[in-house]
């Protein structure tokens, strides 16, 4: 029998493809607990301000559970079709360069969040949403200098669509930098 590397250790455990969408499910149950206490969604067969809360919580919850059920299947999988060869032959990780199991494109995702839910409120629903979905298009698009008119023009057709789905379809105000 050969000694275990430090590598297989952190193969048989699960890293950040399913603890992040764990945190995120975590504070996803916390929003809905929060929305639910606002009262019921239909009120005299009309929406009232917590349906939307509340569909937003369930349906990422959904998608939450996919996601660690997806890696569940997917460490089982790589689990099963590794062999003591495969083991030792594949020591590098190949999302790139991680930290405490998590990727830094996670991590990023989670500090752009953490920030935009911060300035969402203070500076409002334009600049704040613009500057998140620019940001997170850098970040997943290979960074600034490469195609940045295409993210430009998709972080405001993004706002943009947003800003129309809840201000004129939905009717909830939010906050902008002029009305505060």
């Amino acid at each position: 029998m050969k000694p275990s590397s430090p590598h297989s250790s952190r193969r048989a455990g699960l890293g950040g493809e399913f603890f992040v969408p764990a945190a995120l499910a975590l504070i996803t149950l916390i929003y809905l607990v929060s929305a639910i206490q606002l009262g019921p969604p239909m009120k005299a067969g009309n929406m009232t301000a917590s349906f939307f809360p509340i569909a937003t919580a369930i349906i990422m919850l959904i998608a939450l559970s996919c996601a660690m059920v997806h890696a569940l299947r997917g460490r089982a999988r790589a689990s099963a079709e590794s062999s003591p060869v495969d083991a030792e032959s594949h020591d590098e990780i190949p999302s790139g360069r991680q930290y405490a199991g998590l990727s830094l494109g996670a991590i990023g995702v989670v500090v752009l969040t953490a920030g935009y839910l911060l300035a969402f409120d203070l500076i409002g629903y334009f600049v704040a949403t613009f500057v998140y979905v620019l940001l997170l298009c850098c970040l997943f698009g290979g960074g600034f200098r490469d195609k940045w008119p295409t993210k430009l023009i998709a972080a405001i057709a993004i706002t943009l669509a947003g800003y129309l789905l809840f201000e004129v379809v939905f009717q909830v105000r939010l906050p902008t930098l002029w009305s505060q």
